[in-house]
């Protein structure tokens, strides 16, 4: 039980601190594009952003509430999701926004990260399914019997 508490506020310390981090305003600097201009950059990269954003404010709010390990684990995965999507849209872009090489290699550290959280809190769920719920289950108050 100990662990099921930790687990998830630990999960969502190591995504908040990164996806801080990677998702920051400027987090692509576009200098002088040679084909696109900034605001198409932007443009394209501000959605994926924002859905990281948003997915990365879920795993916060389900730690605040302690949520169970298996919605963390589901959690967790589709925020990798999104940050996966984010470092593809970089790297395809990179030479027509003048995007940094730095900025790819800071989202995938961040994802790294989100990974090795994502093992942790999806092995947690994947021991409390296995062993069930926790305490007994059932009716165990007997009513007395009739006396005759």
């Amino acid at each position: 039980m100990i662990i099921r508490c930790l687990i998830v506020p630990l999960a969502v310390a190591v995504v908040t601190v990164h996806a801080g981090f990677a998702l920051a305003q400027d987090a692509i600097p576009v200098p002088a594009p040679q084909s696109a201009s900034a605001d198409e950059c932007m443009k394209g990269f501000a959605p994926l952003r924002e859905e990281a954003e948003q997915r990365g404010r879920l795993i916060k709010a389900a730690s605040e509430r302690y949520a169970p390990p298996e919605e963390a684990c589901e959690l967790i995965a589709n925020f990798g999701q999104a940050e996966i999507r984010m470092i593809r849209y970089v790297e395809s872009r990179a030479a027509t926004c003048g995007i940094a090489p730095q900025v790819s290699e800071q989202l995938k550290t961040g994802h790294k990260n989100t990974e090795t959280a994502q093992r942790i809190v999806c092995a947690v769920a994947r021991r409390v399914q296995r062993r069930g719920p926790a305490g007994p289950t059932g009716d165990f108050w007997t009513l007395p019997e009739k006396q005759i």
